[in-house]
């Protein structure tokens, strides 16, 4: 037996026709929000097209329908989607209708369709029906989901129209469901069968033909969401725009800063391994604290440094924040030994520095730092702020005063 639910005037051939109103076609009168008059396990075939969106509780119709279905019927249900504005205003159209509805038939863990077409953050597995806990009475599985589309994106790439049915409004106008009615516990059979989909018999009305058709029919538009909205942003809204980016920058910026007076500097963990290292090595420190910005290096001149310490090394990393991004600037490194002699000068990019970061410098031959008297920071082509980083040690002996420090470090590598 084949039940055309909700037929109307136009019954499908070799279908019983069955309506609540006796219209041309009709053959059985009945209520969809009541028990349907047939025996169980009885119907091998439902179609069901723009009637199931009128019933009060979709659940208890769907359980009427499996309970009147023989093990593996199939049902094809055609159905307004919801997400369009002439169907959120019907009032006459009381149920949801969208790739997440048939979800809550079944509890079976997966669809033999693509997960893009229905995952939600919130529900990762297909099947929904026993999400409240109980049992629903119900198994009725999804084989295929075919979309309808307004004209203006009926021929886009799938992943398009997808991706615009999600998140818009009056993208797609009807939806599809080729579903089976499941009695067996015999999951093995159900792989089979969805295997095998090629085979088939998926049941294809007149109607769905004729709207494919037309679907094909439309020219290609083009159109993209982006630039229909750009092209028609006033000047005003793109300076708000450009404004709001600017802001959010600069809390960034601040936020980073705040974190780098109160914490210490937010850095990746071999820089941090690297400085806790010397520091504790060389000032006999406990860690270093008391973080600062130091003063703000010229792009003329240089801001000085005292060096105490010892040791062999033949690279120098030090820490330095800019107050906006740069491509040209470069940052120059001077090391002044105690006769007021140029040892080593060197300039490295600011590029990849982002608000704090570390700079290094390549010595070359190894110097010992006993006979260097100061290090020199200066700036090429620096239009922005930059500063070195700057904190206090403190001796791990009492009574002794901490002193503040560039947080830089002088390093031997292999």
């Amino acid at each position: 037996m084949k039940l055309d639910i909700g037929c109307g005037p136009k019954c499908l051939p070799g279908f019983i026709g069955v309506d609540r109103f006796p219209l041309p076609g009709v053959q059985v009168i009945a209520d969809l929000d009541k028990p349907l008059p047939f025996e169980d396990d009885s119907v091998e075939l439902v179609h069901a097209a723009h009637s199931l969106e009128h019933v009060s509780d979709l659940m208890f119709t769907m359980r009427e329908l499996y309970r009147v279905c023989k093990h593996k019927a199939q049902i094809c249900i055609v159905a307004p989607y919801y997400e369009q504005k002439l169907n959120v205003a019907n009032p006459y159209h009381l149920q949801v209708f969208n790739e997440h509805t048939p979800r809550f038939w079944s509890s079976c863990s997966w669809a033999p369709i693509d997960k893009k077409e229905y995952f939600h953050p919130h529900a990762v597995t297909w099947g929904l029906s026993q999400s409240d806990n109980s049992d629903p009475g119900l198994e009725i599985r999804l084989l295929r989901m075919e979309f309808f589309y307004f004209p203006r994106f009926n021929q886009m790439e799938p992943s398009c129209q997808r991706e615009l049915r999600q998140h818009l409004t009056d993208v797609c106008h009807q939806v599809v469901y080729h579903l089976v009615v499941w009695k067996d516990d015999d999951e093995n059979d159900y792989v089979e069968l969805t295997e095998n989909l090629e085979s088939y018999p998926f049941l294809d009305t007149p109607a769905l033909q004729e709207s494919r058709a037309d679907a094909e029919e439309y020219e290609v538009e083009s159109f993209s969401t982006l630039s229909f909205a750009e092209e028609r942003l006033s000047e005003r809204l793109k300076e708000q725009h450009h404004y709001v980016v600017e802001c959010e920058k600069k809390l960034f910026r601040n936020e980073r800063l705040i974190n780098l007076l109160t914490a210490g500097p937010d850095l990746p963990e071999s820089d941090s391994k690297l400085f806790d290292e010397y520091f504790s090595k060389k000032y006999n420190t406990r860690e270093p604290r008391g973080y600062r910005l130091g003063k703000e290096i010229p792009g003329t001149g240089y801001v000085e440094y005292p060096i105490r310490g010892g040791g062999e090394f033949n690279s120098i990393s030090v820490c330095i924040y800019l107050a906006a991004d740069t491509t040209d600037a470069l940052l120059g490194l001077e090391l002044v030994d105690k006769g007021n002699n140029i040892v080593f000068s060197s300039t490295e990019s600011l590029s990849e520095i982002n608000i704090i970061g570390v700079v290094r410098f390549s010595i070359g031959e190894p110097l010992r730092q006993e006979n260097l008297a100061y290090i020199r920071f200066f700036g090429r082509n620096l239009n922005i702020c930059a500063k070195v980083v700057e904190c206090s040690v403190a001796s791990r002996w009492p009574l002794r005063p901490s002193k503040l420090v560039p947080y830089a470090c002088f390093s031997n590598d292999e």
